[in-house]
């Protein structure tokens, strides 16, 4: 059932387009924690009029899958909104509204900006950005860790009666060796945030409100990265270095052949 929202709301200017602007240092350190995202705090005073009493959506239930293979899978977020149809409706009648994800990428995993700018293009997602390391090239050992923030618009949900299912393709890096052949990373629970402002033609200031969507801890997700043997570094040494070899002779070969 829909009801009037008691959880502690914060706020931002609009001309801040990602909420993980205000904290991106502590979301990709190696040793952050998980914190409530909305003590992030511009000020109290900007919240004025914002944190009323309000139907706001409420989230029964998120689901969160990893799916595909080898170094290239899926991340597959389910959400469904516990509110009524009609409360809903006129939540959205009267404000602009996002669903936001905050997925914080364990260390070997990346997401590509790039790739995911034609999700935007495509019009999948409202908006998308990645903040952290951002150098695809980098192996796992000396890179640092990112996080990815998805904007939603809650407006297109209405078409899937308020159940959303979401897509994030990430890429593993290259992993240290290990001698079982695989390196397991995991992925926390997700933020997921609410994100609104009123329906006006000029609002001074503009302002976002937004809030913690608090939901049940959704269940580790764990990714076995396929990785080299340390066993077997000498003897893929020594091929590679022959071949290199054969491949060279044949090359001057050929030159002298032709001369």
């Amino acid at each position: 059932q829909a009801h009037s929202n008691q959880q502690y709301v914060n706020c931002m200017p609009c001309s801040r387009t990602y909420v993980a602007d205000a904290y991106a240092d502590a979301l990709t350190s190696q040793l952050s924690q998980h914190h409530d995202l909305t003590e992030v705090s511009d000020t109290t005073d900007l919240c004025k009029g914002l944190a009323d009493e309000l139907d706001v959506p409420t989230l029964s239930e998120v689901n969160r899958q990893l799916v595909g293979e080898g170094s290239h899978r899926r991340l597959i977020y389910s959400v469904k909104f516990g509110n009524f149809k009609d409360a809903m409706i006129q939540f959205l009648d009267g404000y602009d509204a996002n669903l936001v994800i905050i997925e914080k990428l364990p260390s070997g995993v990346f997401a590509d900006p790039f790739e995911l700018q034609h999700f935007v293009e495509r019009k999948v997602f409202l908006d998308v950005a990645v903040f952290g390391d951002t150098n695809l090239e980098l192996p796992s050992a000396l890179s640092n860790r990112s996080a990815v923030e998805i904007h939603f618009d809650l407006k297109t949900s209405t078409s899937m009666d308020y159940n959303l299912v979401i897509e994030l393709p990430l890429h593993a890096r290259y992993p240290p060796l290990d001698a079982s052949g695989y390196a397991t990373v995991e992925f926390g629970s997700p933020d997921l945030l609410l994100r609104y402002r009123r329906k006006e033609t000029h609002p001074d200031p503009c302002m976002w409100a937004f809030q913690n969507l608090h939901v049940t801890p959704v269940e580790k997700a764990a990714w076995r990265i396929p990785c080299g043997d340390e066993a077997h570094t000498g003897f893929v040494s020594s091929l590679t270095f022959i071949s290199a070899l054969v491949c060279s002779m044949s090359i001057v070969l050929a030159a002298s052949l032709t001369t």
